[in-house]
């Protein structure tokens, strides 16, 4: 049987706010994991406004903060409050938490399955985990008593291979939506302009579409400078991609302003941008490489992308098989002996910059049949 195709994330969004707003109750579990930390404040402030209106006592717990109190957290847990009010539970950044002990459940999975599946203490709970998995103990243990698991994955920001439209990108979907909710007339034009300017940056894309409420979008192009350089793979797709200007300008924000990694923090040291460019960089040509082999041996498709190491969601093998079929494999020579050449100064102590990759661009761009 096959599996259900799981809804977009603003889609999640909207039916979680659906949900909760006339219900007399929260739900008694609600997990919420995935990486666009944008939904997660969204449903923490839908969550937290409808336990307002219901009159219930609000406790917040994130462990590591300073403030955190283990005692507080399972206290709500097993007994509740001394005047039987009932608690609205928040646990922020709860992957510590859910963490096995050994085989076992860790203490707090244990507290949580008997808080879920009872009626006292009473009350709710919400928690956060960016890097849970869809098949842990918690989004089990929500789907089991019932509650509400949201999976807030980044919307996309590329087209598939298949439909190369970038007008019908659903991180472009998503800014138009936006805009409707704050009464703005975007453009499909302006709006494809504006995530590719920003990027895959809820915040920053809300905030410069409230900004466009005051203003006005007549002049959204010249208030809104090319912002985006993604991540380092994120800018070597692009390098091999088909638009030099968006390769360029990605060149510039990246070794501009860095780029968030995995634990939040910005990535600035140039060293650091080189070395991961070249990387990826190098990784894009020889699959480009494979590829062409695999054509000239006569493959399948799903051949070639073995070949080549494609990984990821379906989308975005597609998108790597297209970029790699664009060129020849005379033409990925070429690049590939021009980035080794890169790599070799690069560890030998040879001065790097911004300006390596922008030549690069500007060189292969003109081999694009």
């Amino acid at each position: 049987m096959a599996v259900p195709k799981e809804a977009a994330p603003h889609v999640q969004l909207d039916a979680f706010e659906a949900q909760i707003r006339d219900g007399a109750a929260l739900p008694r579990l609600t997990v919420v994991r995935g990486a666009e930390k944008w939904f997660h404040q969204e449903a923490l402030a839908l969550a937290v406004a409808r336990a307002k209106a219901l009159g219930m006592q609000i406790n917040q717990y994130e462990p590591g903060d300073p403030d955190y109190s283990a005692s507080g957290l399972f206290g709500d847990l097993t007994g509740g409050s001394l005047f039987d009010e009932s608690i609205f539970i928040v646990v922020r950044e709860a992957s510590a938490l859910a963490k096995k002990d050994g085989s076992k459940d860790s203490e707090f999975v244990s507290a949580l399955k008997a808080y879920s599946q009872g009626a006292e203490p009473p009350g709710a709970l919400i928690l956060f985990s960016s890097g849970l998995r869809a098949d842990h103990a918690l989004v089990k243990l929500a789907k089991a008593v019932g509650g509400v698991h949201l999976n807030f994955r980044s919307l996309y920001e590329q087209p598939p291979a298949w439909k190369p439209d970038p007008r019908d990108v659903e991180l472009v979907h998503w800014v138009r939506a936006r805009a409707k909710h704050y009464d703005l007339n975007l453009r499909v034009e302006e709006a494809v302009y504006l995530a590719g300017a920003v990027g895959n940056d809820l915040g920053a894309l809300d905030s410069e579409l409230q900004k466009f409420r005051i203003t006005g979008t007549d002049e959204l192009r010249r208030s809104v400078g090319w912002q985006t350089g993604g991540t380092p793979w994120d800018v070597a797709d692009k390098l091999l991609g088909e638009h030099l200007p968006e390769a360029v300008g990605a060149v510039e924000s990246l070794f501009s302003k860095g780029f968030q990694g995995k634990d939040k923090k910005r990535v600035l040291d140039p060293a650091a941008l080189v070395s991961m460019l070249v990387g990826s960089l190098l990784k894009g040509v020889r699959a480009g490489l494979a590829v062409s082999e695999a054509r000239a041996r006569g493959m399948t498709k799903s051949q070639a992308m073995e070949l080549a190491g494609l990984g990821g969601p379906p989308q975005a093998k597609e998108a790597a098989l297209a970029r790699a079929a664009a060129r020849t494999g005379s033409e990925w020579a070429v690049m590939l002996e021009a980035l080794l050449g890169l790599e070799r100064r690069f560890k030998t102590g040879g001065e790097t910059d911004a300006n390596d990759f922008i030549l690069f661009a500007t060189r292969f761009a003109k081999k694009r049949r």
